[in-house]
C-alpha cells in the first residue's frame, strides 16, 4: 500500500546527497516499520547496484514479508534491460502521459509514445522483469482518454501496475477523486498514485486517493522530493494505522505500520538531507504533543482525548503541558503540582490537580498559593518570551515554605 521513495524522489531533492551509511540505515528501518515497497533510487545514480546488493543480503525478502525493492527507470528498451539486471522485485518505468511533456521532452506524438509504452514494457518482460509498473507523468494534466489509452497499452504488453503522477502538484482532493476513481473503474490492474506537494496538498491527495481504490500511494519521510516534495509517509502511514481505513465500498482492515519507528526515521532522513524537522511537523514534530494555551490545557487534565486526536505513544512521542503567558489557573496550578512533586523532600500542594501521567503525593507541608500567581506567570513567561521552567514557576510563588525556598 504505501510506497516509500524517500531513497529515490527524495534523494532527487535540490541539495541532497545520502552517504552510502545513511541510506542503509534508512532502509533497514523502512524495513522495519512495515512499509510495502522500497523505491531504491533511479538507474544511473551512483552506488544503486552496491546498495542493491547490501539490500538483497540484508533485509527481509519479500517473499519472507519483507517489503517489496524497486527501482525507478526512464522509458528506453536499452534503461529497462539494464534495470531488469538488477534482479529487484518490481521495476518501475516512467512514461510522458501529456501532450506537452510528450512532445516537448521527447518529440513524440500519441501514437509514437503508444508504441514506445508497448515496447519498452515488452522489453523489460523479456528481461525477466517479474512485476512491472508503468508511471505516467504528469497524468493531472493529461487528456484522461489519452492517458487511460497509454495505460491500457502497458497493461495489455505485461505491466502489472498503473502510476498516476501529479507531477506539479496541481490537485486538490476532489480533482484527485476524479482522476483516481476513473483509472480505478475503466483498468483491471492495481492503481499508484504519485502526488506532489507544490501546493501543500500531497498528503490529502494521498489518502484521498486510497479512499478512492488506489492500491498504492507514493510516500517519502517528511515528504522529501523535488522542489516541494510528495506526500509525506510518516502522516499518510499515521492515518492509515490509527484509523479504520474506508475502502471501495466496504471497510477494509487498517494496514498496521511502526510509527515510533517512522518517527525516528524521520529525525534520520532531517539529519542526512540536511533539512530542518520543524517543530510542529504533523505525527514527527517535537511539539505536536505540546500545549501552553488555557483551553487546552483545561482539556488535557480531564481528558487528553479532547485535543489529541491519538495519544502520543502511538508515534513514539511524549506529552509536554507547558506553563506560561496563555495558561489558565487550572494549568498553573497543575503545573506547580508537578514541579515540586519533582523537588525532592518537597510534596505538592492541592488545588487544580497533577498534570496527566503525574502522580502526586499530598500532605499538610503545602506551598499555599495567592490569587496573584497566574498574573506573575503571565508577566515573567511574555518578558522571557517562552513557558516557564520548573525553577522560574516555583520562584514566583509566594510565600514560599522554606523547604521549597532551599530547593529553589
Amino acid at each position: 500500500m504505501l510506497i516509500d521513495s524517500t531513497l529515490r524522489e527524495g534523494a532527487q531533492a535540490y541539495g541532497v546527497y545520502f552517504a552510502p551509511r545513511a541510506r542503509r540505515r534508512m532502509a533497514a528501518i523502512l524495513a522495519a516499520s512495515g512499509v510495502d515497497e522500497i523505491e531504491c533510487g533511479w538507474l544511473g545514480q551512483d552506488g544503486l547496484e552496491q546498495f542493491v546488493r547490501w539490500a538483497r543480503a540484508n533485509l527481509p525478502a519479500f517473499a519472507q514479508g519483507g517489503p517489496a525493492l524497486s527501482v525507478w527507470c526512464p522509458c528506453r528498451e536499452a534503461d529497462v534491460r539494464a534495470a531488469a539486471a538488477l534482479g529487484l522485485d518490481r521495476l518501475n518505468i516512467g512514461a510522458p502521459s501529456s501532450a506537452a511533456h510528450r512532445e516537448k521532452r521527447l518529440g513524440l506524438t500519441l501514437a509514437a509514445m503508444t508504441e514506445r509504452v508497448r515496447s519498452v514494457v515488452a522489453t523489460a518482460r523479456a528481461g525477466k522483469a517479474s512485476y512491472i509498473s508503468v508511471g505516467l507523468e504528469d497524468a493531472s494534466r493529461a487528456e484522461l482518454p489519452e492517458a487511460l489509452a497509454l495505460a491500457r497499452t502497458a497493461i495489455d504488453a505485461g505491466a502489472a501496475r498503473i502510476r498516476v503522477s501529479d507531477t506539479v502538484g496541481v490537485l486538490t482532493p476532489l480533482s484527485t477523486a476524479r482522476l483516481v476513481e476513473a483509472f480505478v473503474r475503466e483498468l483491471n490492474a492495481p492503481v499508484a498514485f504519485h502526488g506532489h506537494n507544490d501546493l501543500g496538498m500531497a498528503t490529502a491527495n494521498a489518502v484521498t486517493a486510497l479512499e478512492c481504490g488506489a492500491a498504492f500511494v507514493d510516500v517519502s519521510a517528511l515528504g522529501l522530493g523535488e522542489r516541494a516534495g510528495i506526500a509525506a509517509l510518516e502522516e499518510v502511514a499515521a492515518w492509515l494505522t490509527l484509523r479504520v481505513f474506508a475502502g471501495v465500498g466496504k471497510e477494509a482492515a487498517a494496514p498496521s505500520y511502526d510509527l515510533p519507528a517512522l518517527r525516528a526515521l524521520c529525525r534520520l532522513a532531517a539529519k542526512a538531507a540536511k533539512v530542518p524537522l520543524a517543530r510542529n511537523k504533523a505525527v514527527a514534530g517535537e511539539d505536536v504533543f505540546a500545549a501552553e494555551s488555557g483551553i487546552h490545557v483545561h482539556g488535557l487534565l480531564r481528558d487528553p482525548a479532547l485535543f489529541e486526536p491519538f495519544a502520543p505513544e502511538s508515534v513514539g512521542a511524549t506529552r509536554r503541558v507547558g506553563v506560561g503567558g496563555k495558561s489558565g489557573g487550572a494549568a498553573v496550578g497543575a503545573a506547580v503540582d508537578a514541579a515540586l512533586a519533582r523537588l525532592p523532600g518537597t510534596t505538592a500542594c492541592a488545588g487544580a490537580g497533577p498534570a496527566p501521567g503525574v502522580a502526586l503525593d499530598t500532605g499538610p507541608d503545602t506551598v499555599p498559593r495567592d490569587a496573584g500567581l497566574t498574573t506573575r506567570v503571565h508577566v515573567l513567561a511574555e518578558r522571557l518570551g517562552r513557558p516557564l521552567t520548573d525553577s522560574e514557576l516555583l520562584g514566583v510563588l509566594q510565600p514560599a515554605t522554606a523547604a521549597t525556598r532551599r530547593a529553589l
